[in-house]
């Protein structure tokens, strides 16, 4: 790290010493959002601060012993750590998305399963990675490969890549600067350009320049090869690693699914997410939000969680503010969840965290980067205690 990094790493820590944690805070965590946003000051400093108040929001620190594995995800999501590269202090990943089943998961996992879900991987490899620089020194990334074999077109493919999958990416990007080296999208097919045109410009300019898209008849595994020591890649991948059964996919550590998801699996109304048309229906116009105030009770005094019920089917915004005043503006109150776009997906989501406790909680739903077309959004919104009974709430 040079003079300008340490200078920059220092401002951040000063700047944000409210919200840093003694997990969060390492010189490389916060050089990645140097990097992540060139350097300049305001901008890296607004969204690592949005990013810590999105930490503590999951508790992102303690995710990974907290949060359990999801069943279908952990089975039918074909992502993995594989390990240390042997090579520039990096990490490799395989994620083989041509075998996942999109649709079947967009209609099976809630989205914020989903999303909590990928923030815990996520986190899987900041803490390696983390380790990785203790150890020696020097700034870890990752090299990411990314196998489309097995993918076949479907007319819904680009709604799905455009839609979820890539506000999935978006997310992880905001929240994770600079943690990929290089992106391979290798065995891509013949359709890959159409794929390509249509998600390339969502993507920030920093993001598809880390990207080298690869085609079936290419030589990807030297490429590849570069970046990582041949044992340390496995050896369906060109390198010779196998796993304890001596299997060159190294099953053990990747989820590489085979079959679709079963249709009994799929998301049917119940208590905990009801059906669309029990929930409140709100319209929300282009470029406008919705804002709804509830006040929980200054006499309960247990803790106090967050039900949310939310159904879209396109993009909307969503955060959390807390306060002691139902007149204050959202600005003047504590944001809790700030305020992100999520994607519209065909099941009813159910999201629950843990509350400050009883106050003014406002939720804005938003419809901002729309310039013609309204939102409508189904919701329903419950502040319970620990053993999911409804505590003493009002809507205003």
């Amino acid at each position: 790290m040079n003079q300008s990094e340490r200078e920059f790493v220092d401002f951040l820590r000063s700047e944000c010493k409210d919200l840093l944690t003694d997990y969060y805070d390492t010189d490389f965590n916060l050089l990645r959002w140097a990097q992540g946003y060139g350097f300049n000051k305001e901008e890296a400093l607004a969204e690592l601060r949005r990013h810590l108040r999105f930490r503590q929001y999951y508790d992102l620190d303690n995710i990974l012993t907290t949060v359990p594995d999801h069943p279908i995800l952990k089975k039918y999501f074909p992502l993995g750590l594989v390990g240390e590269t042997g090579k520039e202090n990096q990490l490799l990943v395989i994620e083989c998305a041509g075998r996942i089943d999109l649709m079947g998961i967009l209609k099976s996992v809630h989205l914020s399963d989903f999303l909590i879900q990928r923030f815990k991987f996520q986190e899987k490899m900041l803490a390696a990675m983390n380790e990785m620089e203790r150890k020696h020194g020097t700034q870890c990334s990752v090299i990411y490969i990314l196998d489309l074999e097995g993918l076949k077109f479907d007319p819904a493919l680009i709604n799905i890549v455009t839609g979820p999958y890539r506000i999935l990416w978006a997310s992880v990007y905001t929240a994770y600067p600079e943690w990929i080296n290089t992106l391979y999208m290798i065995n891509a097919p013949s359709f890959m350009s159409l794929i390509w045109k249509a998600i390339g410009p969502l993507l920030p300019e920093r993001t598809r320049n880390k990207v080298r898209i690869c085609t079936m008849n290419s030589d990807w595994k030297t490429s590849v090869q570069k970046h990582a020591h041949i044992d340390n890649i496995p050896k369906h991948w060109g390198g010779n690693l196998v796993d304890k059964n001596g299997d060159g996919m190294c099953r053990d550590i990747l989820n590489i699914p085979f079959d679709s998801i079963p249709q009994e699996l799929y998301w049917t109304p119940n208590l905990e997410t009801p059906a669309i048309k029990d929930l409140i229906c709100t319209n929300i116009g282009a470029g406008k939000s919705a804002v709804f105030t509830y006040t929980v009770d200054k006499s309960v005094i247990e803790p106090v969680y967050i039900v949310i019920n939310r159904f879209c089917d396109r993009t909307f915004g969503m955060g959390i503010w807390h306060g002691d005043d139902e007149t204050s503006e959202l600005e003047e109150m504590h944001e809790l969840a700030p305020d992100f776009d999520y994607p519209g997906m065909p099941t009813v989501d159910y999201l629950r965290l843990r509350m400050p406790g009883p106050g003014v909680y406002k939720i804005k739903w938003g419809n901002e980067q729309a310039w013609i077309r309204s939102l409508t959004l189904y919701h329903r919104v419950r502040f319970q205690n620990e053993h999911k009974e409804n505590v003493k709430y009002m809507e205003l």
